[in-house]
């Protein structure tokens, strides 16, 4: 008499980096309306005044996602992201100024990389630094091109910046980009009836939006691929990793360098629309203001702090203003109402509000193709 087969052990499930990546992954869907209702929102909004704040919160969204690259990932928290966000800009409005026959793209690229340049050399010294050690190093650098815009004032502007920066629409390809999408969205014969205020709003609109949907994209593919399970990996334990095989000095100087670069072309994007750079963009409330759209979004997903700008931005810029003019009056109220907003919301979500909302609609997802595929084989 032979013996019963015995059981086949059922295999455990599996968790590598396959796995992960699908769990960190934003649901597919929300990353394809999105870009289409911001494309076509134009046509049904007939506020330019709201729709001049969605461009400006855009920009913002360019600001959080890569400061979240770099600090979300690699967990180098970096309190002075203003830094890079400025040198974009003056780098743009200097040339606008002093090299005027300069292009404007030329000029965004420019800015790209003086901002890329000055990432790498305060990324190299610190690399050994940690927590307020590294906060008080990058709050610093802010502080210095602050100082630096004063022993140049003259030319700089000192406190009052560089105003009449060429706008978007002195670009040969931004502002083909930005009149096309407007007359596709809106049709030609209602755009060439704008005055040209209402024009020069739309295409910037457009080309922030373009630029935006670009950066966002490009930085989701890195951050939901091998390279940013890599980051993650450094920010939960660095030795682990080293231990693994990751070379950390090139994944943590390139994460700054990246983040340094796109920050610098946003920078240099808003030099263009607002057509002046001031000093508000080397702030340390500017970095602050990042950080807490960054938390307040979901640090570490790229899409959480790119939603948590469209929030943060449009309450901001729009609605707080109009609701209670003592923030008009004091805009410093503002911060810090938005940091008492943050707290609650952390105590709240302490991962942001955008990662369970995600979690919730993949789980919706997963459940309804369960029931289909139970329906299916009966």
């Amino acid at each position: 008499m032979t013996d019963a087969a015995a059981p086949t052990p059922t295999p455990a499930r599996s968790v590598g980096p396959s796995r992960v990546r699908r769990l960190l992954r934003p649901n597919p869907l929300l990353l394809l309306v999105l870009p289409f209702v911001l494309l076509y929102l134009p046509r049904f909004l007939n506020n330019t005044t709201l729709l001049q704040q969605i461009a400006v919160a855009t920009i913002f969204v360019m600001f959080a996602a890569s400061w979240d690259i770099l600090s979300g990932y690699t967990g180098q928290v970096n309190f002075g992201h203003a830094a890079f966000i400025g040198t974009g800009a003056y780098t743009v409005a200097l040339l606008s100024k002093y090299q005027p026959e300069v292009g404007n793209e030329l000029a965004l690229l420019a800015g790209v990389g003086v901002a890329a340049a000055l990432g790498l050399v305060i990324g190299i010294p610190c690399l050994r630094l940690k927590g307020p050690y590294l906060a008080l190093a990058t709050l610093s650098v802010a502080g210095a091109l602050v100082q630096l815009t004063f022993i140049f004032k003259t030319q700089t502007g000192g406190e009052d910046g560089i105003a009449g920066v060429k706008s978007v629409l002195d670009g040969a390809v931004t502002s083909a980009v930005g009149e096309g999408l407007s007359k596709l969205v809106l049709g030609p014969l209602t755009y060439a009836g704008l005055d040209g205020v209402d024009q020069y709003i739309y295409v910037s609109y457009f080309v922030t939006l373009v630029v935006m949907v670009i950066m966002v994209g490009g930085l989701m593919l890195l951050g939901y691929g091998k390279r940013g399970l890599v980051l993650r990996s450094i920010q939960q334990d660095e030795l682990a990793a080293e231990a693994a095989g990751v070379p950390l000095t090139r994944y943590k100087l390139g994460a700054f360098v990246l983040s340094a670069a796109c920050a610098g072309l946003a920078g240099g994007l808003y030099a263009q629309v607002r057509e002046i750079a001031s000093l508000d963009l080397l702030a340390v409330d500017l970095s602050l203001l990042i950080i807490i759209i960054a938390a307040f979004g979901g640090a570490g997903s790229i899409i959480g702090p790119a939603i948590g700008a469209y929030v943060v931005i449009l309450l901001q810029g729009y609605y707080l203003e109009r609701a209670a003019p003592v923030f008009a009056e004091h805009p410093e109220l503002k911060l810090g109402a938005f940091s008492l907003l943050l707290i609650i919301v952390l105590i709240v979500q302490p991962r942001g509000i955008v990662p369970p909302l995600l979690k919730r609609l993949s789980a919706r997802g997963s459940s309804t193709r369960a029931a289909g595929a139970a329906l299916e084989s009966r």
